[in-house]
């Protein structure tokens, strides 16, 4: 169990360059880029850093080469967002003003940091750069790139992406073509830019009932405790030890299911352990959302090189007095039960009805579980290896991250989340095992 680093911030201190423009080396086709429902309603800034152990004094040059060359073929990402006359979302690639990118070096070694799973604000504000313009619609860059060098040797790779163009899977892919054209190689994945493979059926066909876009109202006032306390982040290891225990406990009641994995198992502690630490009323409503990558889920798979989102996001709803009065192994039931129901046409549907309805995920109300356990960030080498940790900070306050361990060797879990001071002390006395 950690909190952030905050001691770390006033050891770095960076020099950076001045913001360079990068651009496609070739030309690149102009018109414009259609986004899907789920696309449209991924509306965040999403802060990634990469941590390696090693460069030379070309880092940077090597990076952002490689960086003119990937953009060929991920051109979207060097064009600006733009609006459609129905008031949807496309990316405009007539604007090629390309990606900023900026070289910058540290005064100190990068084991001065310490974890870099969950990063302080500050810190993250230091190795990624973020445009001013990010918001501004037509102007706002769809990334950005920062290389940091440290006095060690080691360097950090900083990115900040439009959450509207990836999800985990596709942002990896990028990365991953990335690095590969930066030790000369060969793109292994070639990028689908065609999005409207996830177009919304005309007309609409919107089964349901749907939980999963249920306003939740606030009864609890929990907004205010967001908003009146300081806002803790802290990172959860469960190692294969506890993990074998939890899913002990889940499956206890042998008559609801018999096994389950150790992501339903652990949601189903942090939901529980959420709710109660945030002292929600009996009679509030408490949504668990769980990011589903459904790529594989169609009857006809999405392409392999799929640019774009693939999520979707199904919900558990009850009561919070419902769930802390449950068993554990109900809550489990549940959760699993709301996996299992991703199918097509379940798909196709929430499309429908993102399509005709505003979605907002990130109510203090729910809680939004997004797993990166599955993105294999040990591919990322420009040459100097693997990054030996993917780190990310300021994440919306309801979203809860479950992340691999930083050693490929170990198994565990590792669970990231932020609560008000007060919450996040009785939250860690109910997660402990």
């Amino acid at each position: 169990m950690e909190a952030l680093n905050t001691a770390a911030n006033h050891l770095l201190t960076i020099e950076r360059s001045v913001p360079v423009a990068v651009l496609p080396e070739q030309d690149t086709p102009g018109g414009s880029i259609f986004l899907s429902s789920i696309d449209n309603a991924a509306l965040s800034i999403i802060s990634t850093v990469y941590t390696f152990d090693r460069s030379d004094a070309n880092v940077a040059g090597v990076i952002k080469q490689a960086l003119s060359k990937v953009l060929v073929y991920y051109y979207p990402l060097a064009g600006r967002l733009a609006k459609t006359s129905q008031g949807k979302l496309t990316v405009d690639c007539e604007k090629k003003f390309g990606v900023p990118f900026v070289e910058a070096c540290a005064d100190c070694h990068i084991e001065n940091l310490g974890d870099m799973q969950i990063i302080d604000s500050d810190i993250l504000g230091k190795l990624v750069y973020r445009e001013p313009t990010e918001n501004m619609l037509e102007v706002g860059p769809l990334l950005t790139a920062q290389v940091t060098r440290f006095k060690c040797g080691g360097f950090t790779l900083g990115i900040a992406i439009h959450h509207c163009m990836v999800d985990g899977i596709a942002a990896i892919n990028f990365m991953s073509s990335w690095a590969e054209l930066a030790r000369g190689k060969p793109l292994s994945l070639v990028p689908c830019r065609d999005r409207t493979i996830l177009k919304p059926r005309v007309p609409p066909q919107i089964s349901g009932p749907y939980d999963d876009f249920v306003h939740v109202s606030d009864v609890s006032d929990l907004t205010a405790s967001y908003e009146r306390e300081q806002i803790v982040f802290k990172s959860f290891h469960f190692d294969c030890e506890k993990l074998a225990t939890l899913k002990k406990r889940a499956t206890a009641d042998g008559q609801l299911m018999s096994n389950c994995s150790n992501f339903v198992a652990l949601a189903s502690l942090v939901w529980r352990a959420r709710s109660m630490a945030l002292k929600m009323k009996p009679h509030q409503l408490s949504k668990l959302l769980i990011t589903v990558d459904f790529r594989s889920m169609l009857r006809t798979s999405l392409p392999e090189g799929y640019f774009g989102n693939a999520i979707i996001a199904p919900c558990c709803l009850c009561t919070a007095g419902e769930l802390i009065d449950e068993p554990i192994s109900s809550t489990a039931g549940k959760i699993k039960k709301v996996v299992e129901r991703v199918t097509e046409d379940y798909v196709r549907s929430s499309i429908d009805f993102m399509d005709m309805y505003q979605f907002d995920p990130y109510s203090v109300s729910s809680l939004l579980i997004s797993s990166w356990l599955r993105l294999d960030y040990g591919c990322i080498d420009f040459g100097w290896g693997a990054p030996w940790q993917l780190g990310t900070g300021n994440p919306p306050p309801n979203l809860c991250l479950f992340m691999r361990e930083g050693s490929a060797n170990k198994k565990g879990i590792v669970v990231v989340l932020g609560l008000p001071l007060s919450a996040m002390n009785t939250f860690q006395e109910l997660v402990r095992i």
